[in-house]
């Protein structure tokens, strides 16, 4: 099945001349809902408690009851999702997600409880005494089970309620004694848990003379499930380094020689700390006697020497925390491109050389020769463009900002990265000059010289803001300057800004002599956007009405969805945002006589115990609304049985990924990206409310997606350009389809200068 995305997406058109819709408004009334609560035998459970919560994010609407004789509890709750709780002593806690109430009817939830298995026991020490005030919880392989924790009390006695029945794992923890971790089966009533003290580690490297090292380099980390949390800082004896207050565990102790000026050799070992006791451990470098000089030239992909800078070598298995022997050299790199690294412990692995000039460094992995002379060949990483700023009179500039930041020196020059063999541009800013645009090819493995900025003191514009009318000055009102190529806001710093004064009057000083546009959003009384020529000094801006969009958001049945953002983005740059309140119901002002999209997003759940996908997911719908009107728009949820995610080699901070449906062919500009970039289906919400976005990795989710043919862009935000990825997938079962790319600045991406 295939179609056009144009064809997919409604086109909503409304005419001023039209009657005014009514907003629909649903009813306010609480709904009844009847919950019945059985165990596996089909009998009621009574006294169980219930709470059903609003699950929209932020939201923090509960009722709650508790099961009579018959196991049975009526609530009261308005219409929406909710998430159901019950909790009954004896009883493993259910968390339904899935509890909606639509309008005007009433609505009975079956609850099925499982009995609980009994986990109980005692904590005491080596000796069998008691220890009270030991923290215990339980960890189960369902991420989504999850029972409170509890403390051994002056017995030293504990108990769980709500276990389920399998496999679990306990813990059990507390200040200056070490950690116990147990696996078993519930139910387990009688448990014994042992605790110890806290125990010490002496480390000792000895040389390949087996001689000890009076100051040893030492780190260890303890393997605890994948967790390796830092210890205390060791302290120096006469026999070593001795570490205290270790838990008990097993840890890997890394120990480094220095067999000569230049090269480190590292050994990795295992060694158990045993509570309350201290360990010996002995890092030993005996009957290694590595080989050396190792020698090799360095040149680029032509043939030419890359002289000067340093090269950087390691040998072995570099993997994090692996066990065995590896080490590293460096040194320096002379003249015509040789080096020799004095004693290494096996041939390199991987070479990286790094100029002593700003530029990427260049990397060299697997077989690397005898190390007897050979030429290696380092790829280019990247390039640079180089460049100076100067002022009318040729003066170098000592301060200004690239892009947004400062790069530069007192010598007025700059470095700007390449990454693709592409053209780039930048804006140059220096206070009390216009700012300047600054384009240049730059090549991959080159170091080019772009030439001079020369600074110009530009000129002055004036203008005024009208209302609608054309005649009403708008006072107090920001209006921005932008670029042709930034109106979608690709650049890190906010555009050049002014506000109108009492009568609605601006004025823009030291405005550059290429096209640019004035924008301003004046939110409730309109929005204009208007070209800037290169020799204008006077404007008139007169605002465009804006025109009302409302409705209502629900589960696709009468099940309203409180909290779902509306992300409305138009041609220009123009965004707004707003949300469904409790009933489903939304209005906003958006841009007239402007094509604009809007992006219905429904948050995760708000479930405390695990991290769900939403429960709907919406397509973007087109509208062009005329100015002054009103429309009503109730988007409908997409249904569909196919799922993808798209998996990107690179931080979320540089990389995004949207899908258009059929076969959508290359965007022939930036300004035909950016379109692309308001139609697509955006990815499903992730963002936990704690995480910040930058340890996010690059992993876009679309859910309910109709079988057929669709195109996925992954966009990567390079300084001064963007790189584009196009892949057709053709979606044909229920399965997750996954993607899995490069970063598309580094892995073949097509470039777009910005």
């Amino acid at each position: 099945m295939r179609w056009s995305w144009v064809g997919l997406l409604a086109v909503v058109l409304a005419c001023a001349e039209a009657p005014r819709p009514v907003l629909k408004r649903w009813p306010q009334e609480e709904v009844p809902v009847s919950v019945r609560v059985v165990d596996a035998a089909n009998q009621p459970v009574p006294g169980v408690s219930l709470v059903a919560r609003r699950a929209d994010r932020g939201s923090s609407v509960a009722r709650g009851g508790t099961t009579d004789a018959t196991g049975t509890a009526r609530l009261q709750v308005m219409p929406g999702w909710y998430v159901l709780q019950a909790e009954a002593p004896g009883f493993v806690s259910v968390t339904r997600t899935d509890a909606r109430v639509p309008f005007g009817e009433e609505v009975r939830w079956d609850v099925t409880l499982e009995r609980a298995a009994p986990v109980a026991g005692r904590v005491v020490d080596l000796e069998g005494r008691p220890v009270a005030g030991a923290r215990l919880e339980l960890r189960f392989a369902n991420e989504d089970v999850a029972v409170p924790p509890t403390e051994s009390d002056a017995e030293g006695r504990f108990h769980f309620d709500g276990v389920p029945a399998g496999a679990v794992t306990l813990r059990a923890e507390k200040d200056a004694w070490s950690p116990t971790r147990l696996k078993l089966a519930a139910p387990a009533p009688e448990l014994t848990v042992v605790m110890g003290g806290l125990g010490k580690m002496r480390v000792r490297v000895l040389d390949p003379q087996q001689h000890r090292l009076p100051e040893p380099s030492v780190w260890i980390s303890l393997e605890e499930e994948g967790e390796r949390p830092m210890t205390k800082s060791p302290i120096q004896v006469p026999e070593g380094i001795l570490f205290l207050n270790l838990p008990a565990g097993r840890y890997h102790v890394s120990g480094r020689y220095e067999p000569s000026v230049g090269c480190e050799w590292e050994r990795v070992i295992e060694v158990q700390v045993l509570p309350g006791q201290q360990t010996e451990a002995t890092v030993s470098f005996e009957g290694i006697e590595g080989f050396g000089p190792w020698r090799g030239r360095a040149v680029d992909d032509k043939g030419r020497a890359l002289g000067g800078g340093r090269v950087m070598a390691w040998m072995g298995d570099h993997g994090e925390d692996a066990l065995g022997l590896r080490g590293r050299c460096e040194a320096r790199v002379e003249p015509d491109g040789s080096f020799s690294l004095s004693r290494v412990v096996a041939p390199p692995v991987q070479v990286v050389w790094d100029s002593d000039k700003p530029s990427p460094t260049r990397m060299l992995k697997g077989a690397l020769g005898a190390g007897t002379g050979e030429a290696l060949v380092f790829p280019p990483e990247g390039g640079t463009l180089k460049g100076r700023v100067v002022r009318p009179d040729g003066q170098p500039v000592g301060y200004f900002e690239v892009d947004g930041y400062f790069p530069g020196n007192q010598r007025g020059e700059y470095v700007q990265g390449v990454w693709m063999n592409h053209t780039y541009q930048w804006v140059i800013d220096v206070l009390g000059f216009a700012p300047a645009l600054v384009r240049a090819q730059g090549q991959v493995g080159e170091e080019l010289q772009v030439p001079d900025v020369v600074l110009d003191e530009g000129r002055t514009v004036q203008g005024r803001v009208f209302a609608r009318n054309g005649r009403t000055g708008v006072p107090h009102q920001e209006v921005q300057l932008v670029e042709t190529f930034d109106l979608d806001g690709h650049r890190s710093n906010r555009p050049r800004a002014a506000r109108t004064d009492a009568e609605g009057r601006f004025q823009f000083e030291h405005v550059a002599g290429r096209l640019q546009y004035l924008r301003v959003d004046a939110k409730d009384q309109g929005t204009v956007l208007q070209a800037l020529e290169p020799d204008a000094s006077a404007v008139r801006l007169r605002l465009v009405p804006n025109a009302e969009l409302h409705g209502s958001v629900t589960d696709g049945a009468r099940v309203p969805l409180a909290g779902v953002g509306l992300h409305v983005r138009c041609e220009g740059g123009f965004k707004m945002n707003t949300g469904t309140d409790q009933a489903g119901l939304y209005s906003m002002n958006i841009p007239g006589d402007r094509e604009c999209f809007v992006h219905p997003v429904v948050s995760p759940l708000n479930v405390r115990d695990g991290h769900l996908p939403p429960p709907v997911s919406f397509s973007p719908t087109r509208v062009r609304l005329a100015p002054g009107s009103r429309h009503a728009l109730d988007p409908t949820p997409r249904q569909g049985a196919a799922s993808l995610k798209v998996s990107v080699e690179a931080s979320l901070e540089f990389v995004t990924a949207f899908v258009l449906p059929g076969d959508v062919p290359w965007p022939r500009s930036p300004e035909s990206l950016d379109a692309l970039i308001r139609a697509g289906f955006n990815p499903e919400d992730d963002d936990d409310g704690f995480t910040p976005s930058f340890m996010w990795g690059a992993v876009f989710h679309f859910g309910h997606l109709p079988l057929g043919h669709y195109t996925v862009f992954i966009r990567d935000a390079i300084d001064g350009a963007d790189a584009v990825l196009r892949m057709p997938v053709e979606l044909t079962g229920t399965d997750v389809h996954i993607i899995r790319s490069e970063r598309p600045g580094l892995g073949g991406g097509r470039p777009y200068t910005r």
